[in-house]
Formats: structure tokens, C-alpha cells, sequence
């Protein structure tokens, strides 16, 4: 098959001392099936292992790869020096993960204008038993809706019109930890783009292994969804954390590890949920005691 000079489907990997899983990434996508013309942007961010001459040696008759580097920390650099070298049809995944042979083709099939396209991650090919009771025993993701601010689909399996992402702004790197990818297809909501769900577009998902992983990601997940939400351009609508919220969620995660310690089974959602709410709170508690620092004190006036 002979290919354009510049396809209009780009596929960009952002990717971080990946040497070990890129490989296998690049062979699932020289694998595509039906696919159009497409070519891969592997986006090295500060490598310090062979990542950028895995990518750069890959050798497939039918998909270009190119090698971008982005010297700055962070997935959202990382994406968006990608995208900036795309042409018009943008996918995004992750170099720790591996696409299913339609994934190509299934998500270009689905956008769009006025949309944004997204598939499900599944956590069984790639993980053991072990490591996905940790994170909630699910063989996938869920797919529900789409209902506006609350569903965004996932940054290692998604794709959009480069003219969406110049339109609304780049992906913000101020934006760490995860949910990096929400906030952009939050500013995507109220833009008036809608999401349009993909399922037969799989990505088969590489989930951390440790419970100490798990536990600190899911901290992390919390405070990100605070940090975000908290953001003065944080569209009108959307849902906000709360106190109150987070602490009913920490007791029922509580709840969950006590019936689960009584039935002996595994207690790992009742910990993930735990740790999720307290990095809520904690962010939560810390934007509030922010504000309050930052804002003005009056001097009350004298009664009586």
C-alpha cells in the first residue's frame, strides 16, 4: 500500500522511559485492520532509556513513525507537542498499552464533526488477576451515556479533529496527575462538542501492579478532581466535589472493607474508594484554608 506524504490520521503516543512496552504498542498498530492511511508521532518526553531509538527503529512497510521530543516533564507537554505536528485527525494512547487490531479504523469510522470520539480500555489481557481486583476486578471500562462534564472517555483512548484542540486551547500542562485529559474535554462540553462513544474500539490497558500504586494513584485521582474543578474556568455545570460528599464516600468505603473483612473477600474497592475521598478532602480542605488566606479581611464594626 502506498501512502500520502502526509496521511490525515495521526496517531500520537506520548511517552516516558517506555523502552520496556512501546515495542509492543507499535507492532498492535502496524496490525490494524481496515484502518485508513495513518502515521505515528511517538512524542519521547525526557527519556532516559532507549525509548526514542525503539521508536525511530521501527520498521513497517505501512506506518510511518516519526520521533518528536518535548524536553518539559508532563503528559499534557508531551501531547501537545504531538498534536501540534498532526494533520487533521488526531488519536491519542499511551505507551503501556496495546490497541486492538480495528482500533484505527473504528475510532476514524466514528468522529464527526462537532464530536470527539472515544473507546473502552480493557484490563484483562494485559494484567493478572491479582492486579485487577486491586483496581475493582472490572474486565472494562464503563461506557454510559455520554452525560455532559461527567463522561470525557480516557486519554490513552480517544481522538478528536486537530481543529477542535486549536479551537478550545491546548491540553493544559499546569493539569497533573489523573484526569489530565478531563479538563480539556471539559472546555470541550462547553464548547458545544459532544463526546461520541466508540465500543468496539479496544485498548487493552496495563494497570500498576502494587497495592501501594493503586493507593496513591487513587489519592492522587481525588485531589486532581478537586484541583480542577476548582479552577475559576471551570465550566458552569460541571460537578464539584464537597465536603460532605467525599466524607459520606469515605464511610462508605468503611462500610465496604467491614462487610468485606465479615464475608472475607477481598477488601480492595472499599481502600480504593477510601483513599480516593481523602484526596479529595484533602484538597478540598487546602483550596479552602487558600481562599481564606487570599481574601480580604474587613474590620468589623463596633455594636452596641
Amino acid at each position: 500500500m502506498s501512502l500520502p506524504v502526509d496521511p490525515s490520521v495521526c496517531v500520537v503516543i506520548p511517552a516516558r522511559d517506555a523502552a520496556g512496552t512501546l515495542g509492543a504498542q507499535l507492532a498492535a498498530l502496524s496490525m490494524q485492520r481496515g484502518a485508513p492511511p495513518f502515521r505515528v508521532i511517538v512524542v519521547d518526553n525526557g527519556s532516559v532509556d532507549d525509548t526514542a531509538a525503539i521508536a525511530s527503529g521501527f520498521d513497517s512497510p505501512t506506518m510511518p513513525v516519526a520521533v518528536v521530543h518535548e524536553a518539559v516533564a508532563g503528559i499534557n507537554h508531551a501531547r501537545n507537542a504531538g498534536v501540534r505536528t498532526a494533520s487533521e485527525i488526531v488519536l491519542l494512547c499511551d505507551a503501556d498499552d496495546e490497541v486492538s487490531e480495528g482500533w484505527v479504523e473504528t475510532l476514524v469510522t466514528a468522529l464527526v464533526p462537532g464530536t470527539w470520539v472515544a473507546g473502552p480500555l480493557d484490563f484483562r489481557r494485559l494484567n493478572s488477576e491479582r492486579t485487577r481486583a486491586l483496581w475493582g476486578g472490572r474486565d472494562q471500562s464503563p461506557m454510559s451515556g455520554p452525560v455532559q462534564f461527567r463522561d470525557s472517555g480516557n486519554g490513552s483512548n480517544c481522538g478528536f479533529f486537530r481543529e477542535m484542540w486549536t479551537e478550545i486551547g491546548e491540553f493544559d500542562p499546569s493539569v497533573v496527575g489523573h484526569g489530565d485529559e478531563s479538563e480539556f474535554f471539559a472546555r470541550a462540553w462547553a464548547g458545544g462538542y459532544q463526546l461520541q462513544w466508540a465500543p468496539s474500539a479496544v485498548v487493552n490497558y496495563r494497570q500498576r501492579s502494587s497495592a501501594r500504586a493503586m493507593l496513591r494513584r487513587r489519592f492522587r485521582q481525588g485531589r486532581s478532581q478537586v484541583r480542577i474543578a476548582t479552577r475559576p474556568e471551570w465550566p458552569e455545570g460541571a460537578p464539584i466535589p464537597s465536603l460532605s460528599g467525599a466524607l459520606r464516600s469515605v464511610l462508605g468505603g468503611a462500610r465496604m472493607i467491614l462487610m468485606a473483612a465479615v464475608g472475607r473477600r477481598a477488601e480492595w474497592p472499599g481502600a480504593a474508594a477510601i483513599a480516593l475521598n481523602l484526596g479529595r478532602l484533602w484538597q478540598l480542605c487546602c483550596t479552602r484554608i487558600g481562599h481564606s488566606r487570599s481574601a480580604p479581611r474587613t474590620r468589623r464594626r463596633p455594636t452596641g
